[in-house]
């Protein structure tokens, strides 16, 4: 599955897969308006509010994998974090984002600067959608995390595939109204 793999000194294993490099060298031919920098730097700027969450909350990052649909960070399962914890370093992912869009979007408008506008806006809209309610996005993490602090997580999990289920039916039913339209 994994094209490249690194472990570094803190035993953490990074792992990139193919069809990211695919997808990331189809979206370079054809991005004419030059944003993939921008979607670039907002997803690593997304991933390093985790990892610094999680460094804070006391846990320690034992994998990191860029897949096609996104990345996906594990603690080792010695430093388990507390739902609370675990909450907080999920959501530092778009809160940075969110941090990052106003910055950038004041900044843009103090110089008219274009491209900063590009830049907040994609900030803003990973954010938005990363707090969906769906896994495997923070939202939906979050969701099943404030579940499980309130009910077994069999219960909760139970919970979530319905949640997922009943989000991806409206999302269907929303797309097909839009094309009605």
């Amino acid at each position: 599955m994994c094209l490249w793999k690194k472990k570094n000194k803190r035993r953490c294993t990074v792992a990139v897969s193919p069809a990211f490099l695919a997808l990331l060298l189809v979206f370079a031919a054809a991005d004419r308006q030059r944003l993939l920098v921008h979607i670039l730097l907002a997803a690593a700027v997304h991933e390093a509010g985790h990892a610094a969450a999680v460094h804070l909350a006391g846990g320690e990052i034992a994998l990191f994998r860029i897949t096609l649909f996104g990345a996906e960070m594990r603690i080792r399962r010695s430093e388990r974090l507390s739902y609370g914890r675990e909450i907080l370093s999920v959501l530092a992912g778009p809160g940075v984002n969110l941090l990052c869009a106003l910055v950038l979007g004041r900044v843009a408008g103090a110089l008219d600067w274009e491209a900063g506008y590009a830049a907040s806006g994609i900030h803003a809209a990973l954010a938005l959608f990363n707090l969906l309610p769906v896994r495997p996005l923070d939202g939906g993490r979050i969701f099943y995390l404030l579940l499980c602090w309130r009910v077994e997580p069999v219960t909760a999990e139970r919970a979530m595939g319905r949640i997922d289920r009943a989000f991806l039916c409206a999302a269907l039913f929303g797309t097909a109204l839009l094309q009605g339209m």
